[in-house]
């Protein structure tokens, strides 16, 4: 009898040990997925649309995405949207809603050391500002220019 439980008891073991590895495997196997910066920007974008007032879900057919390449955040710069702040660098990116003719801008005033913000995307055929457009600021609200909205999609709002 004794020895039945001690065989027993291998097994369960051997299974327990198994199933430790196998969730300890899962666990690192989500945590590098959610670390894809792809899926960051999208979390944070969905954050930063939520903590600002006057969005609703029909605004966010044209989107820009800024990144803030220098520091991980700067909270008092913001992205301005025809002299309106629309977003804070409370992380390093941030997504605005755009339509075609808003004039964008980044105000860092605050702020007396430079600073590089990079457009990482553009969504909803926006055209203008083009991706990969690096803009670099000192202590100073500088214009990143107008939005440029394809035509085919410009009626679509």
């Amino acid at each position: 009898m004794r020895k039945d439980f001690f065989f027993w008891g291998a097994k369960l073991e051997r299974w327990l040990l198994r199933v430790v590895v196998m969730c300890a495997v899962m666990l690192v196997a989500v945590q590098w997925f959610t670390n894809d910066p792809a899926l960051q920007v999208i979390g944070k974008a969905d954050e930063s649309i939520m903590d600002q007032d006057g969005f609703v879900r029909t605004d966010l057919n044209h989107l820009v995405t800024i990144q803030l390449l220098d520091y991980t955040s700067l909270p008092k710069a913001a992205v301005l949207v025809n002299g309106e702040k629309k977003g804070y660098f409370k992380h390093r990116y941030v997504t605005v809603p755009v339509t075609h003719g808003d004039e964008l801008a980044i105000d860092a005033c605050f702020y007396e050391h430079p600073a590089s913000f990079k457009i990482i995307e553009t969504y909803g055929n926006v055209t203008r500002p083009s991706p990969g457009t690096i803009i670099e600021v000192h202590g100073t609200t500088k214009t990143i220019g107008t939005v440029e909205v394809d035509k085919s999609t410009r009626d679509s709002r």
